[in-house]
């Protein structure tokens, strides 16, 4: 049998210590800086106004602040695009949904199985969007098993983002949202 020889590049270790201790990412400027943020505070603010505040409809999640930060600071990355958003949460809302009708209780496995299946039909379906992992654990957590609540709040709310989305990230010169729809 011939050995096999491993370079330092080859193992996990390795791997790890052959990483760059700098991006090289320059800083952003302050117009940037401002325009992310305060896209934020819009559509959260915005979110949660309908949702608490006039009760018209319920389109808030946590998981939507992990959201924000994706479509306004990181306009043209590809977990921003309104495919991987949109999908990506509702794709994960269902996977916690069947979790949930099939075992019916919180533990570490059903939450793994919650988490793990939305990862993984994300990725199959080329809609990965990381904020959307917490929200396949929310019908977990919350004892949630009716479909409906993918209609509201989860599609109502990625609406209103895309709309927010698409007036503001279009109004700012170097700005250009979305990349691409599909």
């Amino acid at each position: 049998m011939a050995e096999v020889k491993t370079t330092p590049a080859t193992t996990p270790w390795g791997k790890i210590l052959e990483a760059k201790v700098n991006s090289g990412i320059p800083y952003p400027n302050w117009r940037e800086v401002l325009s992310s943020g305060l896209g934020g505070l819009l559509i959260i603010g915005l979110l949660n106004y309908i949702s608490l505040e006039t009760d018209i409809v319920k389109a808030f999640i946590i998981p939507f602040g992990a959201t924000a930060v994706l479509v306004f600071a990181a306009p043209a990355a590809p977990f921003s695009q309104p495919r991987n958003f949109i999908g990506g949460h509702l794709i994960a809302g269902a996977s916690g949904i069947v979790v949930m009708l099939l075992f019916n209780e919180v533990s570490w496995l059903t939450l793994g199985l919650a988490n793990g299946l939305a990862i993984a039909l994300m990725v199959v379906t080329k809609c990965v969007h990381p904020p959307a992992g917490a929200t396949a654990l929310l019908p977990v957590v919350n004892s949630v098993t009716s479909f409906t609540w993918l209609l509201t709040p989860v599609l109502v709310g990625c609406l209103i983002i895309l709309v927010v989305a698409l007036l503001y990230n279009n109004v700012w010169a170097k700005r250009k949202y979305p990349a691409y729809w599909f």
